[in-house]
């Protein structure tokens, strides 16, 4: 039996959808192409050798077995086994396994919740033609010769040396166009072409009113950073902006498999021309910035109270989250995702009054920490609405969704299958949440089989750490709440409203 040499990881991904024979001969050659980095990888999330190879050999077999399954990868083909890698990783936090994750990964994937952080330009990236994925990881992050970019993504040599840098700046547009979409003021999007020519490496413009706006607008503020690092420092920038951690130690690191995990993890300044921080700094810092967020919004919370005096207040009712704070630094392993609630954390130990002194008021109950739908079947509940995601009518196909006041119905209740990516109901548990393939159509129910089938990407849904629900048919929009009691796919906000929790299981 032959591997399929050369093969593109277009091809690759046919041949491992093949008979047994074939899609072995392609697993073989998946391993070999990859097997230096995804190890890497896995070095830099657990504590020891074995438990790198463990989490290695993990991320290969669930590598095959989601493409056989139909699975496209969606990302060049590196990327996506790293992905994996911190998926499982993620997975291993929650069970007896935590014990050989490093501790730096665990204190991350338990401040940040079920999933871990999200890379800050992955949702960028994933909105790029796979030719441009393909030559802005393989080339810029892992930087690979021209000849084995090209071979990788099925092109010409020629391919590679002048598409390259135009793949670079389609990922800088795509990241400025989605932070500015996320923002709540309107006027951002004016900025988004003073921004450009404000990070022209050549006679970059200056703008006062840029600098003025900026000064009080975080998401403008985070891309103007981003758009700056991506081209001061791209290779850094990058990595850590499309690896949910380590990707400054990732690019830094050996890809031999004899290199010990101890050295790896002991390194302490990045390659030239990156930032140089230690990958445990950037990992606290990560862990850290998860746990202040929701202080962060409190504070500004009262500062814009403070004029009338009022106290700041949580939420909607029903909510159980503070909303997650805007991003106002490039800091790419830092999710903006929620983190359990401030009260768990930060209420000091409670002690008898004093007698010299006067009781103080009774504290008002704070709201249950936040939850994105997982993988146990729970109400889905909208953060800005306080209503549940449920079915309207009889559990068959095509039956709409909608959301209604939440109940004890076994209709309101949903789980995440994250193997098949898709939102599994729990009054039958063979129907799924179905985007019917179109952004203006409202959202269904339809059987779940049908995801292996030709029109599979019509049920695939992403749950974000933060609670926003995203179709695979359109990544940059967001199940939302619309007129009367309809649901529908709306460009992404960052608001409350396309944000939705776990309630009651």
């Amino acid at each position: 039996m032959t591997r399929p040499d050369g093969a593109s990881d277009a091809r690759l991904t046919e041949l491992l959808r093949a008979d047994t024979a074939t899609a072995y001969a392609a697993l073989l050659e998946l391993r070999a192409r990859h097997q230096p980095s995804v190890l890497a990888y896995a070095r830099l999330c657990t504590a020891g050798e074995s438990a790198a190879r463990q989490l290695a050999a993990q991320t290969f077999t669930l590598a095959a077995r989601e493409t056989a399954r139909g699975v496209d990868p969606g990302v060049p083909w590196r990327h996506r086994l790293l992905l994996l890698t911190a998926r499982s990783a993620a997975a291993w936090a929650g069970d007896d396994r935590a014990a050989g994750l490093d501790p730096s990964v665990l204190l991350l994937l338990n401040t940040a919740g079920p999933g871990g952080p999200v890379p800050p330009l992955l949702a960028a990236f994933e909105s790029l033609p796979a030719r441009t994925q393909g030559l802005v990881w393989y080339r810029l992050v892992e930087a690979e010769p021209e000849h084995r970019t090209a071979e990788h993504l099925g092109l010409t040599r020629e391919d590679v040396v002048y598409g390259t840098e135009g793949a670079l700046q389609s990922l800088a547009r795509a990241g400025l166009r989605l932070r500015l979409a996320a923002s709540d003021d309107p006027h951002c999007a004016d900025f988004g072409r003073l921004i450009e020519e404000s990070v022209r490496p050549e006679n970059p413009r200056v703008s006062t009113d840029l600098h003025a706006h900026m000064a009080r607008c975080p998401h403008c503020t985070a891309a103007h950073e981003e758009l700056c690092a991506l081209r001061d420092t791209p290779r850094a920038a990058l990595a850590e902006g499309l690896l949910p951690w380590g990707g400054t130690a990732y690019v830094g690191s050996e890809r031999g498999t004899d290199v010990p995990a101890a050295e790896r993890r002991a390194m302490s300044r990045a390659p030239s021309g990156t930032w140089p921080r230690p990958r445990r700094l950037v990992l606290a810092s990560a862990a850290l910035g998860v746990a202040l967020a929701p202080l962060l919004v409190f504070l500004v919370a009262q500062g814009d109270d403070s004029s009338s005096g009022a106290p700041a207040s949580p939420s909607a009712p029903g909510a159980g989250a503070l909303p997650g704070p805007p991003q106002v630094t490039v800091t790419a392993t830092v999710s903006s995702s929620p983190s359990p609630s401030l009260s768990a954390t930060t209420r000091p130990p409670s002690h008898s009054p004093s007698p010299s002194r006067s009781t103080a008021p009774p504290r008002k109950a704070s709201p249950p920490p936040f939850r994105p739908p997982g993988g146990a079947y729970a109400q889905v509940v909208n953060v800005s609405t306080a209503r549940c995601l449920d079915v309207s009518g009889d559990i068959e196909e095509g039956t709409d969704v909608v959301t209604a006041p939440c109940t004890a119905a076994g209709s309101q209740r949903w789980r995440v299958d994250s193997a098949r990516g898709v939102l599994q109901s729990y009054a039958d548990p063979d129907f799924c949440l179905d985007s019917r393939g179109d952004v203006d159509k409202g959202l269904g129910i339809w059987s779940c089989d049908s995801v292996e089938g030709r029109n599979g990407d019509n049920l695939r849904f992403t749950v974000d750490p933060d609670g926003v629900i995203r179709p695979a048919i359109a990544i940059a929009t967001g199940v939302t709440p619309g007129g009367g009691n309809g649901v529908s796919l709306e460009p992404l906000t960052g608001g409350a409203e396309q944000r939705w929790r776990a309630g009651a299981s």
